[in-house]
């Protein structure tokens, strides 16, 4: 038997623990409890719940997840197929001092056009002269943007590596997703023996660098 097993064994017993209270606190049935103890991994879901199983019983015994993951024989069983999630598009913004320079050359172009349809004699020229010069003292001044400056609006920020969120709970899953700046989504699926509220998956998979303005999804219990 490997440490997996024994370790849970024995932080359950050192605790004055039983099955019957570990699965009042942590919701996941008895027999996943035992199954886990046991390392009678056939009887578990599916790696991406039993991971989450593993995660809460360990936290809820006070000990470290990470540390007996590596334990975990992940291809015990085939993965779950999820179907292609939906595109999500963030939508265009525009920035107000690009809203006022567009309607700025806007105008300049009415005037002309309204100025060289009416004037038609030799002063006409000096006239639309007199008009633009008129309209470009109202004009605000716009300054573009240096070459290879980002604008001030664009979401810029360092990447970050996204964790693990199997196993968690929604809300603490969102609160590690906004650490890194990204944005999420959030899709509920009906799972059986899996408690309501609890990650089942995650898109980017862990470790992937994710920067503010990247999206999340995040597919949880219900």
């Amino acid at each position: 038997m490997s440490p997996l097993g024994e370790t849970l064994r024995r932080a359950r017993l050192a605790k004055g623990i039983t099955f019957d209270d570990a699965e009042r606190v942590t919701r996941i049935p008895r027999k996943y409890l035992e199954a886990l103890e046991q390392e009678n991994f056939g009887i578990l879901p599916a790696p991406v719940y039993a991971r989450g199983f593993l995660r809460s019983y360990a936290g809820y015994l006070g000990l470290n997840p990470s540390e007996l993951l590596p334990f975990f024989p992940v291809g015990h069983m085939e993965e779950p197929k999820l179907e292609p999630l939906p595109e999500v598009k963030e939508p265009r913004t525009w920035s107000m001092s690009g809203v006022i320079a567009v309607a700025a050359v806007g105008l300049l172009i009415l005037v002309v056009v309204a100025l060289y349809s009416i004037d038609h004699g030799d002063g006409s020229r000096s006239l639309v002269q007199e008009k633009l010069g008129a309209a470009s003292q109202q004009a605000p001044n716009v300054t573009a943007p240096a070459e290879g400056r980002q604008p001030s609006n664009q979401n810029v920020g360092p990447a970050l590596a996204l964790p693990d969120l199997a196993g968690v709970s929604l809300e603490e899953a969102i609160v590690k997703v906004k650490e890194t700046g990204a944005s999420y989504v959030v899709i509920g699926v009906r799972e059986g023996d899996v408690p309501v509220g609890q990650i089942v998956d995650q898109t980017p998979t862990p470790g992937t660098p994710v920067r503010p303005g990247d999206l999340v999804t995040l597919v949880v219990s219900r």
